[in-house]
């Protein structure tokens, strides 16, 4: 087809896409009637081909620049990213969050699950002989706590509580990412971090001293291992939407899996800074391990309520 023809043919369709996105830089996509919106897509559609058309059989037309900038603003208006309110941000935290947590409460059993067989697992075998500590922990650590015991009255605490906050943000993020891999990554994940906590306690308490052991991790650890275990969450509902995608295709059922599991990182992101911040200002104060076990507690309590607001407030 020549070049003339071409534009004749398909001069409308391009006028008739001007017209709209004229409308929308003005009044917004949102005024547009129902109807007029499945024209706008249409004709962008067409004019995406007709530029793609256009570049392989006109490539030093002007009509492939005239095409290339009439669809690059019409695209902005269909991709544009949606601001976030503060409105609705505070609605995320303060009870869509904890709804999303309530609807896929399983995922989160689930995880936890992989977790604690993992911790207690661990636990057993450290018991049982103290050398198999190594396959789980790093040798430094692990001579760290047991210098206790020959002569050093205190080990590196401010160390082992940096190792467990670093692991466990980079374990909340692999959990997730690793749902991809059908779900065998983040159960992987899951265990081997409980196995990692799990041989560490029994060390504690056996070589170190257990009270102040959990008052280092206990007030920043409890809203960190949570947010491990909804992270967690996340990769197996990825996972499920791979293994069992239902009605849609499993390119689809991916996409909208992602979605979900996105909604939960949201706030497992919020739960990290706010683990972040008690690690960092809390935890190393010289007050008592009983008062910092006090406020572990009453985070123990806050998280309680705040995961309990689906079911108080039913909308």
């Amino acid at each position: 087809m020549i070049e003339e023809q071409f534009i004749k043919i398909n001069s409308d369709t391009w006028k008739e896409l001007e017209y709209f996105s004229k409308i929308i830089n003005k009044k917004g996509v949102k005024k547009l009637p129902s109807k007029d919106v499945v024209k706008f897509l249409r004709t962008f559609r067409h004019s995406s081909h007709d530029l793609a058309y256009a570049t392989t059989h006109y490539p030093k037309s002007s009509v492939v620049s005239y095409l290339n900038s009439l669809v690059g603003k019409c695209h902005s208006h269909i991709y544009a990213v949606k601001k976030v309110s503060p409105s609705s941000l505070i609605k995320y935290i303060v009870y869509d969050f904890p709804r999303l947590l309530k609807e896929y409460r399983w995922f989160v059993i689930s995880s936890f699950a992989c977790f604690i067989i993992g911790m207690i697992l661990s636990m057993i075998l450290v018991v049982i002989n103290v050398d198999n500590a190594g396959m789980f922990l790093p040798q430094d650590l692990i001579s760290s706590i047991k210098g206790g015991q020959t002569g050093s009255n205190q080990w590196n605490y401010p160390l082992m509580s940096s190792y467990i906050m670093i692991n466990n943000i980079t374990v909340s993020f692999k959990a997730f990412v690793m749902g991809i891999t059908l779900g065998i990554g983040t159960i992987y994940v899951l265990f081997f971090n409980g196995v990692q906590l799990g041989a560490l306690t029994a060390l504690i308490y056996k070589y170190g001293d257990p009270i102040n052991y959990w008052s280092l991790i206990l007030p920043h650890g409890i809203i960190e291992l949570t947010a491990i275990f909804i992270s967690g969450a996340a990769g197996f509902i990825i996972a499920k939407s791979i293994l069992l995608p239902g009605e849609y295709s499993r390119k689809h059922a991916l996409i909208k899996g992602s979605k979900k599991s996105i909604s939960l990182i949201i706030g497992v992101i919020f739960m990290l800074i706010i683990a972040g911040i008690i690690e960092g200002f809390f935890t190393p104060l010289n007050i008592s391990p009983s008062l910092k076990l006090i406020f572990a507690a009453i985070t123990a309590i806050i998280l309680t309520i705040y995961l309990s607001i689906p079911y108080i407030i039913k909308k």
